[in-house]
């Protein structure tokens, strides 16, 4: 037997469901909302613009290379499959990247704050992150197949997702008007918070190595992968719709500047109005569980653009601290009754035997429409061609609607489904 290789392990006895669960449910907070561009998201762009007087569109670019990381995720998820860390699949990678991305955190409270130094730290931040995310994911796959729990671990991460999102808008308000050492104390408590969690609950016994005919198992899988995206009509043409979708110039950013320099809100307010937003999005899903019952993908997926365009007119009357707070809430509701259809196309358009992998690329495809172009377009008209921040909302509704005219390019097939019960499946 060669070095690198070794032996089939011994039977290992089962680790407890509850326990596992309790990891997972963990691992989804932790990689959610100590994630920069959550609790971070006002401390951060409020330091950039206030302190460093940074225009709009040099901090959307900040985002856009900081998280770099996230368009790759993939590539981690193979990473970790294929090399084991300290003789274990998930557990080494879960405890060393918690920890780094904690004293990552910690270091933003003294580097000199400076642009290139914030955009290095926050990047390396967001690579552990993203390794510490895709274990927790992959796990969660895993317990789920050993337990036929899938379900339960859905809704799970879907509810934990939903309180983070509510709980990230006054928080990170509360932070954005305090020292900025409390904003990196805090992420970091809440990462590192993982650590204890991991240590009591995930008993991986050790053993696992990186075997010659494992890596090469995991990469040969990779390139198979591939080979069936590159097929697959219907996967192409979700991710291009996504794509598109995403595209339209943003004005996430620029709203920043808009709420603070011609509203004048606190930036406790907000946070407020992130929550009205979460508040909305998690009744529109609500919404949509029922509605995708009843109606055609189709019928969603065009209802989903005219809305997402719909919605984003509302911002035309955002004049005020009680009409954004009325629209950011309308708007959250509306938005995702919007969106949801397009994470139910990419569902679906996933080929059978990828799912994981088919799903993580098509989101990567899309954050990369979303962070590392939307948004620093809109941020750049705003900034440098002075484009006046409804004028950013009227082409953001045009070049949204216009994505109609690509739906035809879909497989009829997939078009014309709708999500049964299971019963009746």
């Amino acid at each position: 037997m060669s070095r690198d290789e070794t032996a089939p392990s011994e039977p290992q006895a089962p680790q407890s469901l509850r326990a596992l669960i309790g990891v997972i449910g963990t691992g989804v907070f932790v990689t959610g909302f100590a994630w920069p561009g959550l609790i971070g998201r006002l401390p951060f762009s409020l330091m950039l613009k206030n302190q460093l007087h940074l225009g709009a569109d040099r901090v959307a670019a900040f985002w856009a290379i900081a998280t770099f990381a996230w368009y790759v995720k993939p590539l981690a998820g193979f990473v970790c499959d294929a090399y084991p860390l300290f003789g274990t699949r998930r557990r080494g990678y879960m405890l060393l990247g918690s920890v780094l991305v904690g004293l990552f955190w910690l270091a933003f409270a003294v580097v000199p704050r400076g642009y290139a130094s914030f955009v290095a730290l926050m990047t390396v931040l967001n690579v552990a992150m993203v390794f510490v995310s895709t274990v927790v994911g992959g796990l969660q796959v895993e317990v789920a197949q050993r337990y036929n729990a899938t379900g339960r671990l859905a809704s799970l991460r879907t509810g934990i997702e939903g309180v983070m999102n509510l709980l990230a808008g006054p928080v990170g308000g509360w932070l954005a008007v305090r020292a900025f050492g409390w904003t990196a104390l805090s992420g970091a408590l809440v990462m590192l918070s993982f650590v204890p969690v991991v240590v009591w609950l995930d008993r991986e016994p050790r053993g696992a190595r990186a075997t010659r005919r494992q890596s090469t198992l995991v990469w040969s899988t990779a390139r198979a992968h591939l080979r069936t995206v590159v097929r697959s009509r219907a996967m192409w043409g979700a991710t291009g719709l996504l794509f598109l979708v995403y595209l339209a110039p943003g004005f996430q950013t620029p709203m920043l500047y808009y709420q603070q320099d011609v509203l004048k809100l606190d930036p406790r307010y907000i946070g407020f109005l992130q929550t009205l937003g979460g508040v909305g999005g998690i009744i529109g899903a609500a919404l949509y569980g029922a509605i995708c019952r009843r109606l055609p993908l189709r019928t969603t997926l065009i209802a989903g653009i005219l809305l997402n365009a719909a919605s984003t007119l509302f911002y035309l009357r955002y004049d005020s601290a009680t009409s954004a707070a009325l629209i950011d809430g309308a708007a959250g509701l509306v938005g995702t009754l919007a969106t949801l259809p397009l994470y139910d196309l990419a569902a679906r358009a996933t080929p059978p035997g990828i799912e994981s992998f088919g799903f993580s690329l098509m989101m990567s495809i899309r954050n990369v429409a979303l962070f590392a172009i939307s948004d620093p377009l809109g941020s750049y008209l705003y900034s440098q061609h002075h484009v006046g921040f409804k004028q950013l909302v009227w082409l953001n509704a045009g070049s949204s609607a216009a994505v109609l005219l690509f739906v035809p390019v879909l497989p009829a097939a997939l078009l014309a489904s709708r999500e049964q019960p299971r019963a009746a499946a």
